[in-house]
C-alpha cells in the first residue's frame, strides 16, 4: 500500500497536471521586403515578421484553493521562411497572481520592453524607427535592447490601484548578453563577473491619456556599468492617437547615449494609417542617426490583417551601425555615413 501511495506521488510530481486551463496561440507574419542601403545592392527577400515577429505560445492556467492563480507560458519567437532551424525564446515564465498583483520568475520580458511596446506602434517589427535608431546602441530598454529580456529574473507586478496607476519591479539575476555572466558557476568564483539589472516603472492610464516611465540599472563585475531612464506618452484624440518616447543612458565615464520617437495612428475605414520618427544622439560613440516609417494596415478579419510600409534611415557622416529592419544591413560594407531604406508588403495572422 505504501509503494502505491508513494508511485502516486511520483506520477503526480512529474506528470502533466490534469486540472490547468491550457490554450495555444501565435502569430504567423510574413512579408515581402525590398532593402536598400548606400554601397550595398538592392535586394528583395522574403521576410517573417515585417509587422509581428512570428511566434508560438502555450499558457497554462489553474486556480488554486486560497483564490490565487499560477500561470505558466512557454513562448518562442519562429522564422517562417527558414527550415526550422530558427527558434528563439522569448518568455518562459511560472507566475503567481492574486489581489495582491503578479509574482513572476523564468526568463521574462521586462518592465522596459513593456513600456517601449505600449508606446511605440511599431514595436517588435520590421519598420520600426525606434528600433532602427537603438538596435546597435546597447540601450537597456525597449524591444530589441540589452534589458529587453532577463534571464533568471524575478518581476513583481501590481493590481491596479486608484484607478489607474500600475507598478513594475524586475531583477535580473544574470543577464543573458554577459559572456558567462549567467552561468551558475558565479555561485562558487572567486571574481565577480556577474551581470545583473535592475527595473522599475509606473504608469497611469486614464480615460484618452497613458504615461509610463521606468528605470534601469545595469551591474557589472560588482559595479554599476550604466542606469537608463525612459518615459512614454500617448493620448487619443478620436481622430488620431499619438505617442511619443524619450530615453536616456549614463555610462560609465561621463557619456549619454539618447534616443527618442513621436508616433502617430490615424483611423482609416477597417485599417489605419501610422506615422513614426525616432532618432539617437549617441555621445559615447560620437555618432547619430534618424528613421521614419509610413505604413497602412487593413484589419481584413478579427485575426487577418494586411500591411505595406516605407522605413528609412540615415545616419551622420562617421557611422554606418543604423539600418533599416533593426540593424539588418551589413554594418561593415553600408557607406560611411550611408542611408538606407526598405518597402515591405506582408500579411499577419493571429490564433
Amino acid at each position: 500500500m505504501q509503494k502505491k501511495i508513494i508511485a502516486l506521488a511520483v506520477a503526480a510530481a512529474f506528470s502533466a497536471p490534469a486540472f490547468a486551463d491550457v490554450t495555444a496561440n501565435g502569430i504567423v507574419d510574413a512579408a515581402i521586403i525590398s532593402a536598400s542601403g548606400s554601397g550595398q545592392k538592392s535586394d528583395m527577400i522574403a521576410y517573417s515578421g515585417g509587422l509581428s515577429t512570428s511566434r508560438l505560445s502555450v499558457t497554462a492556467t489553474e486556480g488554486l484553493d486560497n483564490g490565487w492563480t499560477a500561470i505558466g507560458v512557454v513562448e518562442y519567437g519562429i522564422d517562417t521562411q527558414d527550415n526550422g532551424s530558427t527558434l528563439t525564446a522569448r518568455k518562459k515564465m511560472l507566475a503567481v497572481a492574486g489581489d495582491f498583483g503578479t509574482v513572476a520568475t523564468g526568463y521574462l520580458q521586462t518592465t522596459g520592453y513593456d513600456l517601449a511596446v505600449k508606446f511605440d506602434p511599431t514595436a517588435g517589427s520590421a519598420v520600426s524607427p525606434l528600433q532602427n535608431v537603438t538596435k546597435d546602441a546597447v540601450f537597456l530598454m525597449g524591444t530589441v535592447a540589452e534589458g529587453a529580456r532577463a534571464e533568471r529574473a524575478v518581476a513583481y507586478i501590481s493590481p491596479k490601484f486608484a484607478g489607474a496607476f500600475t507598478a513594475a519591479v524586475n531583477y535580473s539575476t544574470a543577464m543573458v548578453s554577459a559572456a558567462g555572466g549567467n552561468a551558475l558557476g558565479n555561485l562558487t568564483q572567486t571574481a565577480d563577473t556577474k551581470h545583473s539589472a535592475f527595473l522599475a516603472s509606473l504608469n497611469y492610464e486614464q480615460g484618452p491619456l497613458a504615461v509610463g516611465g521606468a528605470y534601469a540599472t545595469l551591474t557589472a563585475a560588482g559595479s554599476e556599468a550604466a542606469k537608463e531612464y525612459m518615459f512614454g506618452a500617448s493620448y487619443d484624440l478620436g481622430a488620431a492617437k499619438l505617442l511619443g518616447t524619450y530615453q536616456s543612458r549614463a555610462l560609465t565615464g561621463g557619456a549619454t547615449d539618447k534616443a527618442y520617437s513621436f508616433s502617430a495612428v490615424v483611423p482609416a475605414g477597417a485599417g489605419a494609417v501610422v506615422a513614426s520618427y525616432a532618432a539617437n544622439k549617441m555621445e559615447a560613440a560620437s555618432s547619430s542617426a534618424t528613421s521614419l516609417t509610413l505604413a497602412y494596415l487593413q484589419n481584413l478579419s478579427k485575426t487577418v490583417t494586411g500591411y505595406a510600409a516605407y522605413s528609412s534611415v540615415s545616419q551622420d557622416a562617421g557611422t554606418r551601425a543604423f539600418s533599416v529592419a533593426s540593424g539588418a544591413l551589413s554594418a561593415t560594407s553600408l557607406d560611411l555615413g550611408g542611408s538606407s531604406s526598405l518597402v515591405a508588403v506582408g500579411l499577419r495572422k493571429k490564433f
